[in-house]
């Protein structure tokens, strides 16, 4: 008698991963490490404020200071009271408040990938089930079921989060004019 060698594989090691879903994922962390760039470089840019009393040099490494790595929950408060405070009243607040809103979604997902117990994958479906360590307010499940074109799907949307986050910190220091921020 044959087994199925299709059948779920439990605490599956790397090389039971199909290198498509590997890459996915590498994708995926790699286009958030470069929307977590985006956020840094905008919190030194909106940091360093504007007017006579700015001086160039007065907060260029602000995104990079530990007590600034905000929480991906808190980050679009913080940042409206940052721009508020150093910037005033500007266009794009409402966009960026929103596109950090916007971040809180996918960053769960890579958080629960990168961070959770890859439980079991089914060749079958090329899904990954991953059981999550932290269990969320409103009964969230443990497990969640992840394919590659989901993992594409969010590396999709860090990608252009960070392309809008970029248009909108360029429009700042333009009429700031400026580009004192290094990339």
């Amino acid at each position: 008698m044959m087994t199925d060698l299709a059948e779920p594989i439990l605490f599956p090691k790397a090389k039971a991963i199909p290198q498509s879903l590997a890459i996915a994922f590498l994708r995926m962390m790699m286009e958030h490490a470069r929307f977590e760039l985006q956020v840094r470089l905008l919190q030194s840019s909106v940091a360093i404020g504007h007017g006579k009393r700015r001086r160039r040099s007065s907060k260029p490494d602000f995104g990079e200071q530990p007590r600034n790595q905000w929480k991906t929950r808190d980050r679009a408060k913080l940042m409206k009271k940052l721009i508020a405070k150093k910037l005033g009243k500007i266009p794009e607040t409402k966009d960026i408040v929103k596109l950090l809103k916007d971040a809180i979604a996918p960053s769960d997902v890579r958080n629960r990938l990168a961070h959770g117990t890859w439980w079991s994958f089914d060749p079958r479906t090329t899904t990954i089930i991953v059981r999550g360590g932290i269990q969320r307010k409103g009964g969230e499940t443990q497990f969640a079921y992840y394919t590659e074109m989901c993992i594409l799907a969010v590396a999709e949307k860090f990608e252009t989060l960070e392309a809008e986050l970029y248009k909108l910190r360029s429009k700042i220091e333009d009429r700031r004019g400026d580009h004192d921020v290094d990339e």
